[in-house]
């Protein structure tokens, strides 16, 4: 009996020829086909089911899988062999079998749990950022992939020596103090990490996206990566940002939640002209280039008398245009219709000017000055 369960034709496994050694062997052989082939059903079944998903970061962790699982299932075929066959065995000074498949288990998971962490970073640096340059996956990282897969095998290897009998004090002591020291000498370098990680699941922006951060830099983000994030700024510059700086920095997404980005402008003229007029003409030019240009969105043009200011009558105009960063391009055809629709209503945009008034001087005032000068000569 074995956790509870009794092993069917025992008895007549342990009355065939050899005895305990054949039946040890069959049994064993019999386990290990049957959890084999259960195996490769359920890896079977679910590498169809991952096969449907977009991530690919379901299809590295099956691999790791698929290449520990048939290690535990050997194990804990040959544990329970020994068990049924030999209850009680003593082995290894004083370790029975379930003590030996214990520790030898403990040793699988961590190399399991070492394998899936390595795997879920290569993923992370080679599949969910999106930039086209191919990068091989031992160049993706390699230092934090190391550390963190010595990590969980230190770990690990800690239980196994606890389970064994040996005192760990003195080696958790140590290992803690190591990575104290590490997480202080990385701590740029991880926090940067894990701010990668939280705009990459947050999603404030993505890739493509026309973003402005609080300090002012605008650009079109290029690439997230796992340490840095790149922009192109509109001068065809590229800024390297850490992403702890993007995480901890209000920005505004030009891209979010649609790609039309309203934009308004301010105009200026004369005050003689008619304020009636002057909008339509400008509401006419501003939908002649929404017709001529697929940028421009038609139907968000507008145009309001806005202020009376100190030589002119301003009016403010805006539109929606597709992609922010070409607000300019869209600028460009909207100040040449207007000025020529201006030019062709003649109506006149003032230059700055300022007008100045000389108040008479009373004639009392023009005598009192007239005597003081006569007295100091």
């Amino acid at each position: 009996m074995i956790l509870g369960f009794t092993i069917p034709y025992m008895e007549e496994l342990l009355a065939l020829p050899g005895g305990q050694i054949t039946a040890f062997i069959i049994l064993f052989a019999v386990l290990a086909i049957t959890l084999e082939a259960l195996l490769v059903i359920a890896l079977k079944i679910a590498g169809f089911l991952v096969g449907k998903t977009k991530t690919t970061l379901d299809d590295r962790i099956l691999k790791v899988l698929g290449s520990y699982l048939p290690y535990i299932s050997v194990v804990t075929s040959l544990w329970i062999s020994l068990e049924a066959v030999y209850p009680g065995m003593i082995l290894f000074e004083g370790y029975k079998e379930f003590d030996i498949y214990v520790i030898v288990m403990m040793a699988i998971l961590g190399f399991l749990l070492s394998s899936l962490a390595n795997a879920i970073l290569i993923w992370y640096g080679m599949e969910i950022r999106t930039d086209k340059k191919k990068v091989r996956e031992n160049e993706v990282f390699p230092f934090v992939r190391n550390v963190v897969s010595v990590s969980i095998v230190l770990i690990f290897a800690v239980f196994i020596l606890q389970r064994l009998g040996f005192e760990t004090g003195a080696i958790i002591t140590g290992l803690g103090v190591g990575g104290l020291a590490v997480a202080l000498a990385l701590q740029d370098t991880l926090g940067n990490f894990f701010a990668g990680v939280h705009i990459l699941v947050d999603k404030p922006f993505r890739e493509d996206d026309a973003i402005k951060l609080e300090n002012g830099l605008e650009g079109t983000v290029k690439q997230i990566g796992w340490r840095t994030t790149r922009l192109v700024t509109l001068a065809d510059n590229e800024v390297i940002v850490p992403n702890s700086k993007l995480a901890g920095s209000i920005l505004e997404n030009y891209s979010s939640p649609q790609n039309l980005s309203g934009v308004v402008y301010v105009v200026g003229v004369d005050y003689k002209e008619d304020i009636d007029n002057v909008e339509k003409i400008m509401l006419d030019s501003l939908r002649s280039v929404a017709i001529k240009n697929d940028l421009m969105d038609g139907s968000s043009v507008w145009v309001r008398f806005d202020s009376f200011g100190d030589y002119s009558l301003n009016f403010k105009f805006g539109y929606c245009v597709k992609g922010y960063m070409n607000r300019f391009k869209v600028l460009k055809e909207v100040n040449r219709e207007l000025f020529y629709a201006f030019k062709k209503s003649g109506i006149n945009i003032p230059f700055p000017v300022r007008v100045l008034y000389n108040a008479p001087v009373p004639e009392s005032r023009l005598k009192a000055e007239a005597a003081k000068t006569e007295r100091k000569k």
